[in-house]
C-alpha cells in the first residue's frame, strides 16, 4: 500500500523552483500518494498542476503576517487534517512551516517533518527578532524531526537554542534539491541563446555579470546598483539582472539602471541556462540564505559566484573553488575584484576551473533526492 505524503509550502513557486525534479522523482517511485498544499498565483499553480506529480489543494497563504488570513488558514488546515490522515507531513518555507506544524501537531499526524530553508529575520534585531525566533522555536519543537538545508543554518539555530541538536540534521553536504546534472548538460535551443545575445547586444569581448533571483533589498539590489555604477564606464562590462521585483525600492533602482545601455533586466524565467551560458560571473549578494541553489547552478556551468560570507551562502559557494566569498556588504572589495577580471576573462575562468567538478561531486540531485526520500521514511 502506498504511503500518504503531504507537502506544504507557502507559495507554489517553491514547488516549481525549489523542488524542480524532486517531486517527479518521488512520484515516479510509485511508493507515495502525494498531496501538495500551497498558495500562489494562477501561473505558478497551473505550472505545478501540469507537472502531474500529485493532488494539489490551494490554501490562501500569505508570505507577510496577516492575522485574519493566518488564523483562517490554520483553522482550515486543522479541519483538513482532521478528515485526512497522512503517514508523513512535510512543511517548509516560513509561513507554511508555522501553520503546517501547528495544524499537523494538533491533529496528531504520525510523522511531521520541518525542512528549514532559512529565516526571514536573519538581519533583524530586538523584539522583532525575538518574536520570530519564538515562532520558529514552537514550530521546530512540535515537529518530529527538523532537516536544515545547510550546515551554517543549522549551527545558527543550535547556537541560539531555537532547535534541539538531537532533533536536527543536515543531509549530505546540504541543499534541498541538489544540482540536476542532466538539466545542465541537456541541449538548449540555439534560438533562445541567439535571442538573448541579440537583446543584450552581446559581443565576444564582453564581460557579462549576471544576478539571478528575487530582486529586493535583502537580496542585495542596493549593493548591485553600487557595483554597476562603479563599473558601468568599462566598455566591455554588461550587467544582466533576472528575477521578480519584490519591493518599490527594487523597482525604482531597476528603472534607473535600465536607462544605461549596458544594464539589462529580465523578469523571472523558468529556465536560466541561456543566461549562464553567456555569463562570465555570477553575483550573489543575498544578505541571508538557507542554501543558495542558484550558486550551485552557476557552478554547474563553470560560472564563478561572488557573494557574501553569510549563513547559507558560504555553504553553496566553495571559496576559491566555485567562487569567492567577501565580508558582508564588502562592496568595494567586490568591485576591485571584478575590475581585475574584466580584461582577463581567461584568468577568471582558470582560477575557478574546479567549480563544475565540485558541484557534481557534492550535490548531484539524484543523490540528494534519494537522501531526502530515505529520511522521510526513517
Amino acid at each position: 500500500m502506498k504511503k500518504k505524503l503531504c507537502i506544504i509550502v507557502t507559495d507554489a513557486v517553491s514547488f516549481n523552483f525549489l523542488m524542480k525534479g524532486q517531486l517527479e522523482y518521488l512520484s515516479n517511485l510509485d511508493k507515495y500518494e502525494i498531496t501538495l498544499i500551497s498558495g500562489g498565483d494562477e501561473k505558478q499553480i497551473a505550472d505545478l498542476e501540469s507537472r502531474n506529480v500529485g493532488k494539489y489543494i490551494y490554501f490562501p497563504f500569505s508570505r507577510e503576517i496577516d492575522i485574519k488570513k493566518d488564523i483562517y488558514c490554520v483553522c482550515r488546515l486543522f479541519i483538513f487534517f482532521i478528515f485526512n490522515r497522512f503517514d508523513i507531513v512535510v512543511y517548509s518555507t516560513p509561513k507554511a512551516l508555522l501553520l503546517g506544524s501547528i495544524s499537523s501537531f494538533l491533529t496528531l499526524q504520525k510523522k511531521r517533518i520541518a525542512i528549514v530553508r532559512g529565516r526571514v529575520y536573519e538581519n533583524y534585531s530586538g523584539k522583532k527578532r525575538k518574536f520570530f525566533e519564538v515562532l520558529d522555536k514552537l514550530s521546530l519543537m512540535i515537529s518530529s524531526k527538523c532537516i536544515f538545508i545547510s550546515k551554517s543554518l543549522q549551527q545558527k539555530f543550535i547556537e541560539e537554542k531555537i532547535v534541539n541538536c538531537k532533533k536536527s540534521r543536515v543531509l549530505l553536504q546540504g541543499s534541498s534539491n541538489g544540482l540536476d546534472l542532466s538539466w545542465v548538460s541537456a541541449s538548449l535551443d540555439q534560438s533562445v541563446t541567439l535571442n538573448l545575445k541579440s537583446k543584450i547586444g552581446y559581443k565576444e569581448s564582453d564581460f557579462v555579470a549576471v544576478c539571478i533571483g528575487r530582486v529586493c533589498i535583502d537580496k542585495g539590489v542596493i549593493e548591485l546598483e553600487e557595483i554597476f555604477n562603479s563599473l558601468k564606464d568599462f566598455p566591455d562590462f554588461k550587467l544582466v539582472l533576472v528575477g521578480r521585483l519584490e519591493d518599490e525600492e527594487a523597482t525604482s533602482i531597476v528603472k534607473k539602471l535600465s536607462e544605461f545601455d549596458n544594464f539589462f533586466y529580465f523578469d523571472q524565467v523558468s529556465d536560466v541556462r541561456c543566461f549562464f551560458k553567456l555569463a562570465n560571473l555570477h553575483l550573489f549578494l543575498s544578505h541571508r540564505e538557507g542554501f543558495g541553489n542558484v550558486a550551485l547552478e552557476a557552478a554547474g556551468f563553470g560560472v564563478p559566484t561572488f557573494g557574501y560570507d553569510v549563513v547559507g551562502v558560504r555553504d553553496s559557494v566553495c571559496d576559491d573553488v566555485s567562487g569567492k566569498l567577501f565580508p558582508f556588504r564588502g562592496v568595494e572589495l567586490i568591485i576591485k575584484e571584478i575590475e581585475n577580471y574584466i580584461h582577463s576573462k581567461k584568468e577568471l575562468e582558470n582560477n575557478f576551473s574546479g567549480s563544475e567538478d565540485w558541484a557534481a561531486e557534492n550535490f548531484s540531485s539524484t543523490v540528494v533526492w534519494d537522501a531526502y526520500e530515505k529520511e522521510f521514511n526513517k
